[in-house]
């Protein structure tokens, strides 16, 4: 609703125009707020996907997926978590109070232990770990803040280029917002999470939610 106020010239009284001042303010105040989008997107009824993850050694990580933010990477993701891809990989790429990544089915031959105290980079160039992947790429979709404890997928130089590589953010990564896409957000074993060291290996992951 708009209100018409008068003019600085009108010939109404101070007291009048005081009192139909008021009144707009006290119908704009009475306006509802603009709804607000939650943060992985509209709200369509439907439950968002979860995933449960176990780790061994470790315990269980269970995430919630946004399809509503990045359709095309839940859809991926899902259909290859359909397909038991993600069984027996390692974390390949730890650094503490920033990401633990995996995803590489490389990862999968190799003893995790031989990678304890290793650096990312010695990793990638003894056991050429990081670059691994399933064969399909998706498109960025960079809606969502890496927060901590959010999920993003990885990826190489460009942008539409990732794939199965996933990383958890153990901590408020900003500066990759909108350069990745975060397409879940873990809602259950944060402790875990913060457990988790180079070389640990996923014992499962399922679709527990929203198959």
């Amino acid at each position: 609703m708009r209100i018409a106020l008068p003019f600085a010239g009108s010939t109404q009284s101070p007291s009048r125009r005081i009192a139909l001042a008021l009144l707009a303010f006290l119908l704009l105040a009475a306006r509802p707020a603009p709804a607000q989008t939650p943060p992985h997107g509209p709200t369509t009824g439907k439950p968002n996907p979860q995933l449960t993850m176990v780790i061994a050694k470790r315990g269980t990580i269970v995430m919630e997926l946004y399809p509503n933010a990045a359709p095309k990477t839940v859809a991926h993701i899902v259909a290859l978590v359909n397909k038991k891809f993600y069984d027996g990989l390692l974390f390949h790429r730890v650094i503490a109070g920033f990401a633990a990544q995996t995803g590489d089915p490389k990862s999968r031959r190799i003893d995790g232990a031989k990678l304890h105290g290793l650096s990312d980079i010695q990793v990638s160039q003894k056991f050429a770990l990081g670059n691994g992947g399933s064969g399909t790429k998706v498109p960025l979709e960079p809606k969502l803040t890496h927060e901590r404890g959010s999920v993003g997928l990885a990826r190489s130089q460009g942008i539409d280029s990732g794939d199965c590589q996933f990383f958890f953010n153990l901590a408020p990564n900003h500066s990759l917002d909108f350069g990745y896409t975060v397409f879940g957000n873990v809602v259950k074993g944060l402790d875990v999470m913060d457990k988790i060291e180079l070389g640990d290996r996923i014992t499962s992951l399922r679709v527990t939610r929203g198959k």
